[in-house]
């Protein structure tokens, strides 16, 4: 059985350890012959270059190993890298075993320790070499040694790039495949070491290896992929690179990380999509995801879609009833025309923040639902606490209140006030005209005997 691996750095490296990492130089290999009862070939052939003395030392330090008696296993080993195993490949491939036996205790610095004598070895087989580099270097990420494991990576790199002479210069297939998972690897120390140019150019060797040749490249490969052009703020790169991940790997994250992206890009209506599919799905449930939601629908001039979605919220307690969040709500629902439920929302927002520009838009719903007089109070409570974006528009919201009630003169006052603001200018005129004139028929019609309604009636 494998030993467990320490806890992973962070869930790239983990996905990628998944995806690369290899039994120590003849771990798990041996340890399968040895349940079968009997070694392989290679293991022959290899047994063949060691002395008697030597062998009997290994064998019974592989014994202490297949019942993971680790303590006896490296005591043999030590004995036998003093006394028995003289020659530099008798010494390789005890270094080979000590190191595993330490890697299986989780002894990491110990298991690099041995691993690196193992190279230290001129007679120690190339082969073995090629596959301790890759170890060596997963063992520097656990240590969080990352510069090191970029140093091993490296040189299994340049190894490996000498072409196999048995296929004419042409790399085999599983052999590319290692090449492209040790890229990828390189490039996960590379983004640790913060070499983050270094580590897209081998991420996307990688990737670009496993599709040239029809293969699904991991997951892990894309993700990082993805995070290393947003820490760079190349959303453009970063967009195809999500929609293979929802391709392949279709998760509400990536829809949702679409959805940033969209953003990033201006591009609104598709972050709204993206957004909406996760909102949807019951992934939205964060307060800051679903107020930017609601944002998104009052900018797709969707408003009933926005205060649903706020209100909903709001009610299972995923968003705070404060007044920013009430403030939202009632404009929402006012924009939707549904002045009835933005009244209640915006006076609990009034009454908790007490800020001009909440009573500004309170008014404009009073007015709307035809209550004037709290249209009027609400208006001269906006204007007196000041600070407002348009006061112009609140002057006219008050001027109408105040035309409603018959109370002319005041009416046109407001309107008059109105006039003084660029945005409202005209509007105020045509108002303060039709104010001043509606006056006068009243009085007229009053002088010739008419009962009409006085002022705040």
């Amino acid at each position: 059985m494998r030993p467990h691996l320490a806890r992973p750095v962070s869930f790239f490296l983990l996905t990628l350890l998944l995806v690369s990492t290899a039994m120590p130089v003849a771990a798990s290999h041996e340890k399968k012959e040895a349940k079968q009862g009997k070694y392989a070939n290679a293991d022959t052939r290899r047994r063949q270059a060691v002395g008697q003395r030597c062998a009997k030392k290994l064998e019974a330090a592989q014994r202490a190993i297949n019942v993971e008696q680790w303590p006896q296993a490296e005591q043999v080993l030590t004995l036998a890298a003093e006394k028995y195993c003289a020659s530099s490949f008798e010494k390789s491939q005890v270094w080979n075993y000590l190191a595993y036996t330490h890697f299986s205790q989780q002894h990491y610095r110990r298991a690099v320790e041995a691993y690196l004598r193992l190279l230290d070895e001129p007679a120690a087989e190339e082969k073995m070499k090629v596959s301790t580099y890759n170890t060596v270097a997963q063992l520097y990420f656990q240590l969080e040694d990352y510069a090191s494991a970029a140093q091993f990576l490296e040189r299994l790199l340049k190894v490996s790039d000498a072409a196999d002479p048995q296929t004419g210069g042409v790399r085999k297939a599983d052999a590319q495949t290692a090449d492209s998972q040790t890229k990828a690897l390189l490039a996960q120390a590379y983004y640790q070491l913060g070499r983050k140019n270094a580590a897209l150019t081998y991420l996307k060797q990688a990737i670009d290896d496993y599709q040239q040749r029809d293969k699904l490249p991991p997951e892990a490969w894309w993700s990082l992929q993805s995070l290393l052009y947003f820490e760079q703020e190349q959303y453009r790169q970063a967009l195809p690179v999500l929609k293979q991940l929802i391709k392949h790997y279709p998760r509400y994250r990536y829809w949702h990380q679409l959805g940033g992206l969209y953003g990033q890009l201006g591009k609104d209506v598709e972050r709204l999509v993206a957004t909406e599919i996760v909102y949807l799905a019951g992934a939205l449930n964060k307060e800051r995801e679903l107020v930017s939601l609601s944002y998104l629908y009052l900018g797709a001039n969707t408003p009933y879609r926005a205060a649903v979605t706020l209100e909903t919220a709001i009610k299972k307690g995923q968003v705070k009833a404060i007044a920013k969040h009430l403030e939202l709500l009632g404009q929402a629902w006012q924009q939707a025309g549904e002045g009835k439920k933005a009244r209640p929302v915006l006076e609990q927002a009034a009454a908790l923040s007490g800020e001009g520009k909440i009573y500004a838009q309170l008014a404009g719903v009073y007015l709307d639902i035809g209550d004037n007089v709290k249209a009027v109070t609400a208006a001269r409570n906006a204007l007196q606490k000041g600070q407002l974006k348009r006061p112009g528009a609140v002057q006219l919201v008050l001027g109408n209140a105040q035309l409603n009630l018959h109370c002319y003169k005041q009416a046109v006052k407001a309107f008059e006030q109105a006039g003084k603001y660029k945005a409202s200018a005209v509007n105020a005129k045509q108002w303060s005209s039709y104010a001043r004139a509606e006056g006068e028929r009243v009085n007229e019609l009053r002088a010739a005997g008419a009962v009409l309604p006085g002022c705040g009636a």
